[in-house]
């Protein structure tokens, strides 16, 4: 069933409205996916268009990812959940509005099918970009999955039905082990990108987090496609992690707020400044997914204020489930503790001084970033900023840089930081006797234990662990 679009919602406000009411214009549609406890509308700010639930017109899926949906409000109905929850993002090259999952628990009987919606991602209207044409995006939010399970998938639909490549993914346990997959930076090089997805995918994670910096032109969809090609098929044809492992795309600064990249993937959330923060909780962790754009870059923005005051709230929650959640992560994108490249800019010292105070407060056990091309943890250390104090590893927030997934290296920091506890390159500044094209990490989830592994990314596997510690609670 088709909505009103925009513009019939503001012309219909307009003439029932009283003469002191403003106008308010309500999304172009609402998505209710069955089984989830919560709706899904478009954020103007986007500029999407075409926007319609599930259609009739196929067309064939391209690069299909998993992402995440859900509310950003811990213990409210609908609030994310990576263990039953998952949203199939896909596009394809002619407008289309066909938007439907089938998926069950055998690759022969996929006889469960959902409903999603499309929408056209236009191009910029100036800029990097701005000379591509609009994207026809598709997507289903899929809820009531149950955990530790594989399902067999296929996108699309359509009359006459037309069906992508048969795939399959595993959703995480809901205790227990998980292992996370952690990168960022690939904006340089598509084919290390590749690489590090073949280690991905030989490692089984859970699912991956990504700090930021995919591309280097947030707004040129085709780049996009570049480097989603890499992680969906391998050299050899075979399918990779793309549409196999759930992503959960982090901004960062080359991302630039695009509607690009918004498009591209999911994340939980709602309203103006929907996607740029969220939460979870998975195994024995709460963790905070964090665009720090506006907070570095417009601190007095109403998007900065509104994402503070999400993460006091949030945070305070987290602190108050410590026994279910002993350990709090966030993923963002800028490095407080890096030594490297960007330690004096200005837009990482506003971050500095608006988030250090935050995660002190709340007592967050382990903040991940990039932003730096290279690999660096702290010490267990309390703010401020300026000086560092050390602590005990249940009393102080561990800080880690790992950023090497396709971007140009960075020289590792050289000046004297007692607070600095591990410092590795790669590139050119790979340690003597290597050869690292980057870096990567897992982070794994077990009752009373963190345990953080970082490698150096070789062309061919083993890599190097490069750094391991262990946080416990």
């Amino acid at each position: 069933m088709r909505k009103l679009g925009a513009l019939s919602f503001a012309l219909l406000a307009s003439c029932s409205k009283k003469a002191d009411e403003p106008v308010i214009v309500p999304p172009a549609i609402v998505y209710t996916p069955a089984q989830c406890g919560y709706s899904w509308a478009p954020s103007a700010t986007r500029g999407y268009t075409d926007l319609v639930l599930d259609g009739a017109t196929g067309g064939q899926p391209l690069r299909v990812r998993i992402g995440l949906g859900g509310k950003t409000t811990s213990g409210e109905s609908g609030y994310a959940d990576p263990t039953t929850t998952a949203v199939f993002t896909w596009e394809t090259h002619d407008p289309s509005t066909a938007a439907k999952v089938r998926l069950g628990t055998s690759p022969n009987a996929l006889t469960d099918v959902r409903t999603g919606h499309s929408w056209t991602t236009p191009p910029p209207g100036a800029g990097v970009g701005a000379n591509e044409p609009g994207t026809s995006m598709h997507e289903v939010h899929v809820c009531g999955l149950t955990p530790a399970t594989t399902y067999y998938y296929q996108v699309g639909g359509g009359s006459p039905e037309t069906w992508g490549d048969a795939q399959q993914f595993a959703t995480p346990p809901s205790s227990g082990k998980v292992i996370i997959g952690l990168s960022g930076d690939s904006r340089d090089s598509a084919d290390v990108f590749q690489t590090l997805q073949t280690r991905m995918r030989d490692a089984a994670v859970n699912f991956q987090i990504f700090s930021g910096d995919l591309i280097l032109f947030g707004t040129q969809q085709s780049l996009y496609g570049t480097f989603l090609d890499k992680a969906w098929k391998d050299p050899s044809g075979k399918l990779l992690t793309l549409g196999q492992q759930m992503m959960l795309m982090v901004a960062g600064n080359h991302e630039q707020e695009a509607a690009q990249f918004f498009g591209n993937f999911a994340l939980p959330g709602e309203g103006t400044d929907a996607e740029t923060y969220a939460s979870f909780d998975i195994a024995n962790a709460h963790i905070v997914l964090l665009d720090d754009e506006s907070i570095a870059s417009s601190p007095t923005s109403d998007a900065s204020t509104e994402q503070l005051a999400w993460l006091e709230t949030d945070l305070t929650k987290a602190e108050g489930n410590r026994a279910k959640a002993p350990f709090i992560v966030v993923v963002h994108h800028r490095g407080e503790f890096s030594t490297s490249k960007h330690k004096p800019d200005k837009d990482m010292k506003r971050m500095r001084d608006a988030l250090v105070p935050v995660w002190d407060k709340h007592h967050v056990d382990l903040v991940l970033n990039g932003h730096d091309h290279n690999y660096e943890r702290s010490k267990p250390i309390t703010g401020p900023a300026s000086a560092p104090v050390l602590q005990p590893s249940v009393a102080g927030t561990t800080y880690v840089v790992c950023a090497g997934s396709g971007a140009g290296s960075y020289q590792p920091g050289t000046e004297a930081a007692p607070y600095r506890e591990k410092s590795v390159g790669f590139g050119q500044y790979s340690p003597p006797g290597t050869s690292y094209l980057g870096v990567y990490a897992t982070v794994t989830l077990e009752p009373g234990r963190l345990t953080f592994n970082a490698f150096g990314l070789k062309a061919a596997p083993p890599d190097d662990v490069i750094d391991s510690f262990v946080l416990t609670r």
